[in-house]
């Protein structure tokens, strides 16, 4: 009898459902088998925390299997070292973890908690798995490998492998001339039972949790000292604030609000272009810790102020619309409309002014704006203002890059400068940090192994794509027990427009909600989406991402924008 303790569906790497399927039942045996547990550090004697691919409890003990799908070789490699890779696109010999070395620390942390449990006379095997290749290393030999050239099994090995771990453990113990050779045990199937129901809530308790609360608290620390750094700044009236995704961009506009309305006593405005991150420091804002009279802070979207200018113009064609920004003429709107209505007496004017994700205004006349809104003569020179801004978050060519650059660099003449270099999420022996500057450049390599907390796979229809997207929230909820609100499934714009086959379904299917600013700070037991790029400044712990082909530089950098949300998980799935 085979049991498995998983949906097979749910696995998303390609090595690991190859391994997977490879695992059969026996006749006369009894075989359950846990995927993806999480070992604590507590109990993992070289690593943060550990985690096995595959748990096979047999009669005979526990076998730990440490699978590597692909093609893998052993020699010098890519960057010049020696050891384990895998070959990629263009035969690129891509350095990887030695597996062995892995099987080892994870069959030893089990041991060391079922021993700590008093169970000493239970066998934990390990075993390494390259399911696609056949594989050989000359000269040594490796006795608990199997490969696509064994000439046996999968199921059959592993209780072979059991057997034969278990006489050379016995056997060493006697050549050492330890008298007393553990008593291995025969496991019935209710202490295989028990061992399943031991084993599950210990060592997968929370798949990402555990590191993301880790980071979490590197993060608190790493903000703190970055706000101590900024408060060297307090002195300059005028800021550029320039970092990553997940630097802390917005977390410091919160706080430079909160002093100087609070311990200054000013009335200020924040502005950003996306509606999702004005709701987020709308939120943020609201905390009672922070003590900050609303009266004083105005949280406003760019298009609606320039909406309001053109309103108090007087001329209804300088009011903008959606057509408007369709063809860029959005500063031309905004420049008219402060030529007419710029100070007017009842313009309401601010102390300062906080321009967060600037990136995505430096062309459509956000100092054109600030002239208008800021109390003083000469305003951008003298007045009070604060700019966040991230380069690599936008895309502008053209004439727009060329505007952008030159507003960018005005803005910088009359300002202090400071550079956030690192961001603060701080996803520690995660593959996001590399997956996010592969996205960054244009270099996502679908082949290419981020590590367990990226997953990659390929859709080839709506229904299909769908169907991706609950499973792989299923298995990412299920293994970490992850609350809907900590999820959000992102799309690339093209995707969620109207009439979209996809936009269709997902509103038709009462599993998913999209994402607004009216909803944002209500719970939900849907799931919410939106597209990657009004994803900015959220962030979620798993982040499955939708994507059309990749071969669109534009796609890569929607998908850069979507995976700088995550702290724990990144799902992409990629049109085929």
């Amino acid at each position: 009898m085979l049991k498995r303790l998983y949906n097979s569906w749910h696995i998303a790497d390609p090595g690991e459902r190859s391994a997977d399927k490879l695992i059969t039942s026996l006749d006369g045996e009894i075989i359950h088998i846990i995927h993806h547990l999480r070992i604590s550090s507590f109990y993992h004697r070289t690593q943060l925390a550990g985690e096995i691919d595959f748990l096979v409890l047999t009669r005979l003990g526990l076998m730990v299997i440490e699978v590597k799908g692909g093609e893998i070789g052993y020699g010098e490699r890519t960057d010049g070292t020696t050891g384990y890779f895998k070959l990629a696109g263009g035969r690129t010999k891509e350095a990887m973890a030695d597996p062995f070395i892995q099987a080892d620390g994870n069959a030893d942390a089990i041991q060391k908690y079922l021993m700590e449990k008093g169970l000493r006379n239970i066998f934990v095997g390990k075993m390494v798995c390259f399911p696609d290749c056949d594989f050989a290393r000359k000269g040594i030999s490796i006795d608990y490998l199997w490969h696509r050239g064994c000439g046996m099994n999968l199921s059959p090995m592993i209780l072979r492998m059991l057997e034969d771990q278990i006489g050379k453990f016995r056997e060493d113990r006697r050549r050492l001339g330890r008298a007393r050779a553990i008593d291995w045990k025969e496991l019935e199937e209710e202490e295989i039972i028990r061992l399943c129901e031991e084993l599950t809530p210990r060592f997968d308790p929370d798949l990402y949790r555990s590191l993301v609360k880790l980071n979490l608290a590197e993060s608190d620390r790493r903000r703190r000292e970055g706000l101590a750094i900024l408060k060297g700044l307090d002195g300059n009236r005028r800021i550029m604030i320039q970092g990553p995704p997940g630097s802390g961009k917005s977390t410091y506009a919160a706080d430079l609000i909160r002093r100087l309305t609070c311990d200054e006593g000013k009335t200020g405005l924040y502005i950003c272009w996306n509606e999702l991150l004005a709701e987020e420091m709308k939120q943020k804002l609201s905390d009672p810790e922070l003590e900050i009279s609303p009266e004083r802070i105005k949280v406003k979207l760019y298009f609606d102020l320039a909406c309001e200018l053109g309103e108090k113009s007087g001329d209804k064609s300088l009011i903008p619309s959606n057509e408007v920004i369709k063809k860029g003429e959005l500063r031309q709107c905004v420049k008219g409309a402060v030529s007419k209505a710029g100070r007017r007496a009842d313009m309401e004017r601010h102390d300062f002014v906080i321009v967060d994700e600037a990136q995505d205004i430096f062309d459509k006349g956000i100092d054109l704006m600030l002239k208008a809104l800021l109390k003083g003569n000469n305003p951008i020179e003298n007045g009070s203002w604060f700019i966040f801004y991230d380069d690599s978050q936008d895309y502008p060519d053209g004439k727009g890059l060329s505007l952008y650059i030159r507003t960018r660099d005005m803005f910088r003449n009359h300002a202090a400068s400071y550079m956030l270099t690192s961001s603060l999420r701080v996803n520690t022996g995660h593959g996001i940090d590399e997956f996010v500057q592969d996205a960054a450049s244009g270099s996502i390599d679908p082949g290419k192994d981020y590590g367990k907390d990226v997953a990659i796979s390929g859709w080839k229809d709506s229904v299909e794509a769908i169907r991706m997207v609950k499973t792989a929230l299923v298995r990412e909820k299920g293994l970490g027990g992850t609350e809907n609100e900590n999820c959000i499934v992102l799309f690339t714009a093209d995707l969620l427009r109207e009439r979209s086959e996809i936009r269709a379904l997902l509103e038709q299917d009462e599993g998913f909600e999209l994402l607004t600013p009216e909803n944002y700070s209500v719970k939900s037991a849907r799931i919410r989406y939106t597209t990657m790029l009004k994803a900015k400044g959220l962030e979620r712990d798993v982040v499955v991402l939708v994507s059309s082909p990749l071969t669109d530089r534009r796609n890569q950098f929607q998908v850069f924008i979507g995976a700088s949300r995550a702290r724990g998980k990144v799902v992409l799935l990629i049109h085929q």
